[in-house]
């Protein structure tokens, strides 16, 4: 339907006409590559669209002319793709910047009705010269290598209502209380490191997981003593993170300095289902 709406403004204005409802819509921008993908209910994220940065004359395909909305025109070359779950339409195009994304965004919104807030998967290099402001996203995937809080904060004052962040690369400055990453509610860290134990700290959400922590038993123990007193972490429902295997974190410690008593599966369920909504 998306090819078709490129068609013509009449084929557009049948696409719209249809009101076709479409399930949670991702929308993926990288340096040289624009994706949109949809995500069904307890499904994964399926890549349906796809633009990247190739010469469209070096395809083997005549170009064809490309606008999509006011401020994108282009050459570009078409191409339909099946992998194991899908088809994927590619489109070759010379540049892949801020026009096309902004245009695309407002092209896919006209056409669908939106069943449920979108996802956003952004690459950090793309924050300041490449990425709109999209509405009505409820989780955000960063990837990347290093970023920088400052520019984190920036990125996150744009959407207020985010419930869910996910950020793949390590996070560099200083955590503070106005800092926006401890508005969201459900985070997790791929590259935490040090600025992993600071963000617990502080952390005021409901659901929280760090891959390879650096955190001392001292500061496990002070959490977990926090939580069980109520004097901190009042919304917290889970916590996971896991160190690293040449990491020595001493767990008989951790657990010789706290009360505890043997589980009865009378007084609490075994295993607790998170829900990120």
């Amino acid at each position: 339907m998306f090819v078709l709406s490129l068609c013509s403004k009449r084929m557009k204005h049948c696409v719209i006409q249809a009101k076709r409802r479409v399930p949670k819509i991702w929308y993926c921008v990288y340096p040289d590559e624009t994706r949109i993908a949809v995500q069904e209910e307890g499904k994964r994220v399926e890549t349906i669209l796809e633009f990247f940065e190739e010469n469209p004359w070096l395809s083997g395909t005549k170009p064809e002319k490309l606008k999509i909305g006011e401020d994108f025109t282009a050459l570009g070359t078409f191409e339909t793709v099946r992998n194991k779950l899908n088809q994927i339409c590619l489109i070759r195009v010379l540049k892949s910047d801020r026009a096309l994304t902004r245009s695309l965004y407002e092209h896919v919104k006209s056409l669908f009705r939106y069943t449920k807030p979108c996802g956003l998967e952004v690459h950090i290099n793309t924050f300041t010269d490449k990425v709109p402001i999209y509405e009505k996203v409820d989780k955000i995937l960063l990837t990347g290598k290093s970023l920088k809080l400052n520019d984190l904060d920036s990125f996150l004052s744009q959407y207020p209502n985010l419930s869910t962040l996910m950020i793949q690369p390590s996070v560099i400055g200083q955590l503070c209380d106005s800092s926006k990453i401890l508005e969201i509610s459900n985070i997790q860290l791929s590259n935490p490191g040090h600025f992993g134990a600071s963000l617990l700290s502080k952390f005021t959400g409901r659901n929280i997981d760090c891959r390879d922590l650096f955190i001392t038993e001292a500061e496990i123990n002070l959490l977990i003593r926090k939580w069980m007193k109520s004097e901190a972490y009042h919304n917290l429902e889970t916590i996971h993170f896991s160190v690293t295997p040449d990491y020595d974190l001493d767990t008989d410690l951790i657990i010789d300095q706290l009360e505890t008593e043997e589980f009865d599966p009378t007084k609490r369920p075994q295993w607790y289902q998170i829900d990120y909504k």
